[in-house]
Parts: C-alpha cells; sequence; structure tokens
C-alpha cells in the first residue's frame, strides 16, 4: 500500500478530539444567534462545513509519529460524528436562547404551522422574495431549505475531513 493511502485510513486522534469539540461549540452558538437572528440559508451550513475541519486542521496541524496514529472508522464516519455532535449542541444552543428550554417544542411548532423562522438570507434581498419570505417560513418548504443547508455542511465536512495542507501532500 502507498504511503498516501495508509495515511488515508488513519487520522490524529487530537485532530479529531478537537474537531469534536469545535462542532459542539460552534453548534451552541450557532443555535443561539439562529434563534434571535434567524436562519441564512447556505450561510449557517457552508460555514461551519468548512470552518471545523479548517479550525481542527490549523488547531493540530503536525503529524503524530510513525507508529502513533489511530486508526478509526473512515471519513464517512468522522462526517456522521461531526454532524451529530453539531446538531445535539445547535439543539441546546438554540434551546438555552429560549425563554424555556424546549427546542425539539419549537421544532414541532414550526413543522405544524403553528410559528414561523425567519430566513434573513432570502428576505434581505427585496423584491418579490422579500415579500415572501419577510414573515418567515414553515411546514414542508422550510423542510426542504434545511435539508439543502445540511446537505452543504455535510459535503464540505467530507472535503474537510478529506483534505491536508499543502505540505504534507
Amino acid at each position: 500500500m502507498t504511503p498516501l493511502l495508509q495515511r488515508a485510513g488513519k487520522i490524529k486522534a487530537r485532530r479529531l478530539a478537537i474537531g469534536i469539540f469545535l462542532a459542539l461549540a460552534v453548534g451552541a452558538i450557532a443555535g443561539g444567534i439562529r434563534y434571535w437572528y434567524g436562519y441564512f440559508v447556505l450561510g449557517q451550513g457552508t460555514m461551519v462545513g468548512l470552518f471545523i475541519p479548517w479550525a481542527a486542521n490549523m488547531l493540530c496541524p503536525k503529524d503524530l509519529p510513525p507508529g502513533k496514529t489511530l486508526k478509526i472508522p473512515g471519513s464517512m464516519m468522522q462526517v456522521l460524528i461531526l454532524f451529530i455532535c453539531f446538531m445535539i449542541a445547535h439543539a441546546i444552543g438554540f434551546g438555552m436562547a429560549q425563554p424555556w428550554f424546549d427546542p425539539l417544542g419549537w421544532l414541532g411548532r414550526v413543522l405544524q404551522d403553528q410559528t414561523r423562522e425567519t430566513v434573513w438570507g432570502i428576505s434581505l434581498m427585496g423584491g418579490v422574495a422579500a415579500k415572501n419570505f419577510q414573515l418567515g417560513v414553515n411546514g414542508g418548504f422550510w423542510i426542504f431549505l434545511n435539508l439543502f443547508d445540511l446537505f452543504f455542511m455535510g459535503f464540505f465536512l467530507l472535503v474537510g475531513v478529506n483534505s491536508q495542507p499543502e505540505g504534507r501532500q
């Protein structure tokens, strides 16, 4: 097996731990921001998906000595771990920002068309889009926008987890 393929199957334990910590911290902050200021479609998912792997790589740039790497599941499992940590922290941050802690109750109300979420990335554009989105979205379209955003977050997490700095290629 080539050295690059051998290295691709191994990840630094410190980088994964830092990634998990960053996913938890960024998730809690993003949840609070989302509650107070609204949702920026493609903004949150893209920024988070790019930031977490980049910051983990910047905080832990050095390889462990040969033979000291830890073999763990592949890229998809790493992305799943980071994604789950982010989503749990996001729900907690969202709940902490509310007057009472009820993030899942709010989610149920949005899905049942009892409340709306502000989508300020679209509503600030003006014109017809602003008229349609200034009161927020809920129901099926809200689900579509969130899945769209989460797809990009997962994509950028996957790309970031598999990228290496220029000096180590």
